[in-house]
């Protein structure tokens, strides 16, 4: 059996712990607390993660999540233990959301937005029709994840003669991706939501009135609404904890790494390269 092991540990001196272990071949991680937070960095060997669910179609793992770190998630709950796990990736994140002239004019409000879905096509976030049954969520629905559609609609009507090459993906039949790939996608849609929503009063000023059908921020909106249900997601997945396996508990954390620094990288080459 695969397994995800965390080893808490001590060293002389100031407290130290080593993090999630993940891949078939031992990954080692360091994490000190900085500020209250855990920080992790690959010590060894950064194996693939061959069993892990990576993607739509792909099948669970029979893993499992050691006592130590089921202790952590007891006493933290699943967004502020995904929160330590992904620390470093999450703050190269909130850099480049938080871009002061992401909504000083249209150029940069669109330049904006394809950063975004360039971003989030590199994610490849699960596809779930939006009326699929056994969806795990009541406080969200399936249309969370369908973040590149929104971003490409936007940049439809910003620029109608410039049509965005990017494709949402879409739905791969009837089956649904495991719960814990679905949570670890919400909770990151939401997170970034919550750092992305102050942003909709500026675009909405500055594209009033310019396109066919109102202001193009179905995005930055959705964001909003996300980041008003945040406090009924987090108490459903206080719930789902408890009654989750040890599989999707380590798949649910597992993604969430996967999925932010897939996030995290792809912002950062966009930035790089200006698109």
């Amino acid at each position: 059996m695969i397994t995800v092991k965390s080893m808490i540990t001590e060293s002389e001196g100031r407290g130290s712990a080593e993090g999630v272990v993940l891949g078939v071949t031992a990954r080692r991680v360091r994490a000190s607390r900085r500020s209250g937070a855990m920080t992790g960095s690959p010590d060894t060997i950064d194996a693939p993660i061959s069993g892990m669910v990576d993607t739509m179609g792909d099948t669970a793992v029979d893993a499992a999540v050691d006592a130590a770190l089921r202790l952590r998630l007891d006493r933290l709950g699943l967004p502020e233990l995904v929160a330590e796990l992904t620390h470093d990736d999450w703050l190269r994140i909130t850099a480049r959301l938080a871009d002061p002239m992401a909504t000083d004019s249209r150029s940069n409000y669109a330049a904006w937005l394809r950063r975004q879905a360039s971003a989030w096509t590199a994610v490849r976030l699960p596809a779930v029709h939006v009326a699929a049954p056994g969806w795990p969520l009541a406080s969200v629905r399936p249309q969370c994840l369908d973040v590149v559609g929104l971003i490409v609609a936007d940049l439809r009507e910003l620029s109608p003669r410039n049509r965005p090459s990017i494709v949402p993906a879409q739905p791969n039949g009837h089956d649904m991706p495991p719960h814990g790939t679905l949570i670890a996608a919400a909770l990151l849609c939401r997170r970034v939501a919550e750092r992305s929503a102050a942003l909709l009063p500026t675009a909405e000023a500055l594209s009033a009135g310019t396109t066919a059908t109102g202001t193009a921020t179905r995005y930055l909106a959705r964001c909003v609404d996300l980041s008003e249900r945040a406090g009924g997601l987090d108490r459903e997945l206080s719930d789902w904890v408890d009654g989750a396996s040890e599989a999707e508990l380590a798949d649910a954390l597992g993604q969430s790494r996967r999925f932010t620094a897939r996030l995290a990288d792809a912002l950062e080459s966009a930035t790089r390269t200006g698109w």
